[in-house]
């Protein structure tokens, strides 16, 4: 008879969960830093604060600061132009939402149905894109806030306060730009390149890749959103954008020199000489970064030229010339192929880090947003946009209603029921993933951030101007650091808000403790709106979203084999390249997002978590073979069948994973490449093989596999879909006692 077999993983299985819940939770995003956003912060803050304690109106200053710090966390990106539009609209959005709240202060109904109809459009503004899923909820914020606000000033005063307030971070935004119109794009180029370099420094960080991917992605919209009749600057801007196409490359060579790196983990040579061309890679990224905001710095034109030089010292060449230590690691071992694969990468980072000629360049400037809809999609009640709207109005606005009509009266044991409504505004996300996630970090946060505010209130409380300097810096920090986790954001915005408060109506440290029941009230609140009132899972937008982000590799795949064959200018492969790469990455969101929504996701990996794995390594894949692609082509034999065939099984394998069905049975996919080895085979032979080609072969080959792995993939998440759910805490059980 067979034992039981004992769990022994359990304990070992629970320290996982608890470091991928901490990594969940506190772990860094893609987002950098935003120094300069904190910069922004801390001059929008100190104007009105200190003009308020020069006349003594504290509380106009607490106005004209809600104004300030409600725009400053609105980044638009781009030109002159953009952000003109976007802070113009957001002051009359302001002063309007400011008279609005006031004429309803204290009318609950009025207050209730103007928050059912602010929710709606934060909810359907989502969209239209990331500034107008910023600004409307900020409008909605301002309008519970300015609407509570007590003691209030007069209609007039309160109003001029907050325009003004807005009216000024707008100024301190917008005044730079027509000085140095290309400055800004200078900037992100600059910041682009940082990005590339930390990638380049720390390879194996998913994290700092996705950040370099969306620094590249927002300085090419800098690029070509800036307007300049300045004489040179059709030349400066077609620069930058040839730099940041070589950027794009850039990261998929560091990506795949990272793949490279872990499969010689036994080879401790091999590793040493590709950690020596990532560092030679990293030292190139940051001085094209400096050269591109310092025109005195000396570099990339000699310190490039020298890391080439260095690179080229460690490059084991096509006959087995090598150093030493690759030639007794690699060509001694019989590891000639690894030593060729060695010698190619390091020649696509020699091609991508010296820039292109600017005149060959063409610049992308898109007239609409990417990814907008119309407004009657947008209004559908099936349209998730509109779906989110509605809950959110309607939750908020009864809130707004219950609140204001017993204002004054302590509930659930507070006063300020206002805080309630706002939390409830960040809580309430399109999806429960999101809800989930952005919940657990807001409780947590609103009670370290309590905390904070404590210390701070005990230490500055009856010193005006004591209090007004912990807001500035408290301000400063969170604004620096909001790009990188919700968490820690909300950690500093929370003493932020109560610094407000106390600074403008005398409250003390007690409120710290209202704040966190408030927030507790509202993440409950939320969560129970969000699973249980017209839910959306992003476990349901999971499959819609890997089968575009095959969909698009099936194109950058097509593009590249179409630019080996002349058919296509490079510069269509990398525009491809970078959306499939983005496309990946909002795999991989959604995906954490349906962790957040699911214990079995979260403690059980299943074929959907393997299936967006293989697909960001397929992505991965393509964009080496494209960085091999040399300037004047590669002739593939066979190449217009191979193009079909690979194309369209992943076409084939993007509509089974749309549907949930099984896909087609593929074939042996290799077979495809039977004439390109041939050729492979006949050029060794002859002792002349041409540039790129057996590379080219070999990463087609590796392509080819990862296609078959994706159907297979598919196909057991389909037979996984067929079978009758078995709730995860069986799953957890150990294994039956087999019978005798």
């Amino acid at each position: 008879m067979d034992a039981i077999t004992p769990h022994h993983g359990l304990p070992g299985l629970a320290g996982r969960r608890a470091r991928r819940v901490a990594r969940y939770l506190a772990g860094p995003s893609p987002g950098r830093p935003a120094p300069l956003a904190a910069l922004r912060m801390a001059i929008a803050l100190v104007a009105p604060l200190a003009l308020g304690l020069a006349f003594g109106r504290v509380d106009l200053a607490v106005l004209a600061a809600l104004g300030a710090v409600f725009t400053s966390v609105v980044e638009p990106g781009g030109g002159y132009g953009r952000h003109l539009r976007v802070y113009g609209v957001m002051t009359v959005l302001n002063a309007a939402v400011v008279m609005l709240a006031l004429a309803c202060a204290g009318h609950a109904v009025a207050a209730g149905i103007v928050v059912l109809l602010l929710g709606i459009a934060a909810g359907v503004s989502t969209a239209w894109g990331a500034i107008p899923t910023t600004v409307a909820p900020t409008c909605l914020v301002l309008f519970i806030v300015a609407q509570a606000f007590s003691p209030s000033p007069a209609f007039g005063w309160s109003v001029l306060a907050v325009a003004v307030g807005t009216a000024w971070i707008a100024l301190i935004g917008v005044i730079p730009w027509p000085v140095a119109p290309y400055a800004p794009a200078e900037l992100a180029t600059s910041r682009a390149w940082m990005a590339v370099a930390d990638c380049a420094g720390d390879p194996g960080d998913d994290r700092l890749q996705q950040s370099a991917l969306m620094a590249i992605e927002q300085a090419r919209d800098t690029v070509a959103s800036v307007r300049s009749r300045r004489p040179g600057w059709s030349s400066t801007s077609a620069r930058l954008w040839a730099t940041l196409v070589s950027a794009s490359r850039v990261v998929s060579l560091v990506a795949s020199l990272e793949d490279e790196r872990r499969r010689e983990q036994a080879e401790p040579a091999v590793r040493a000489a590709m950690d020596d061309v990532l560092d030679q890679v990293q030292l190139a990224a940051r001085d094209i970064a400096l050269g591109t905001v310092d025109r005195a710095h000396v570099h990339p034109a000699a310190g490039l030229q020298q890391a080439v030089d260095r690179l080229r010292g460690l490059t084991p060449d096509p006959d087995g010339l090598t150093g030493a230590a690759l030639h007794v690691a690699l060509v001694d071992r019989g590891r000639m192929r690894t030593a060729l694969r060695i010698h190619r990468r390091i020649g696509d980072a020699i091609d991508a880090l010296g820039l292109p000629d600017p005149p060959q360049v063409t610049i992308t400037r898109p007239r609409r947003p990417a990814h907008g809809v119309s407004l009657r999609t947008a209004l559908d009640p099936r349209c998730t946009a509109m779906r989110h709207g509605l809950r959110l109005g309607i939750a908020t606005g009864m809130s707004v209603g219950i609140f204001t009509a017993l204002a004054g009266t302590p509930v659930i044991g507070i006063t300020h029921g206002q805080w309630v409504s706002i939390a409830l505004v960040g809580v309430l996300q399109p999806t429960l993933g999101d809800s989930v996630q952005i919940a657990a970090q807001r409780a947590l946060g609103t009670a370290l951030g309590a905390v904070v505010a404590m210390v701070l209130l005990a230490i500055a409380y009856g010193e005006p101007w004591a209090m007004a300097a912990a807001i500035v810096v408290v301000g400063a920090v969170a604004a620096l650091l909001q790009p990188v986790n919700y968490l820690w954001f909300i950690t500093l915005f929370t003493p932020l808000s109560l610094l407000l408060s106390a600074f403008g109506a005398g409250l003390d440290a007690a409120i710290a403790s209202e704040r966190i029941i408030a927030t507790g009230v509202a993440c409950v609140i939320g969560l129970a709106i969000a699973a249980l009132v017209w839910p959306t899972r992003s476990g349901e937008q999971l499959p819609g979203v890997l089968a575009s982000t095959i969909d698009t590799a099936a194109d950058d795949l097509d593009a590249v084999l179409r630019v080996a064959a002349g058919d296509l200018p490079r510069s269509a492969m990398s525009e491809l390249h970078q959306r499939a790469m983005l496309g990946a990455d909002d795999a991989a969101r959604v995906l954490q997002a349906r962790m957040g929504e699911s214990i079995e996701a979260f403690t059980r990996p299943d074929a959907l978590t393997a299936l967006e794995a293989t697909a960001m390594q397929l992505v991965r894949d393509i964009g080496t073979l494209a960085g091999r692609i040399p300037i004047d082509g590669v002739a593939i034999p066979g190449a217009h069948a191979v193009r079909a065939d690979l194309t369209g099984a992943l076409r084939q394998v993007a509509a089974a994973v749309r549907t949930g069905d099984r896909p087609p049975a593929l074939g042996d996919l290799p077979q495809c490449l039977e004439a390109a080895h041939a050729a492979v085979d006949d050029a060794r032979t002859a002792a002349d093989i041409p540039r790129g080609l057996a590379g080219t072969v070999d990463m087609l080959d590796t392509i080819a596999f990862a296609i078959g792995r994706l159907a297979q993939e598919t196909g057991d998440w389909a037979a996984e879909r067929a079978q009758p759910h078995r709730a995860w805490w069986k799953r957890l059980m150990p294994p039956a006692v087999a019978p005798a």
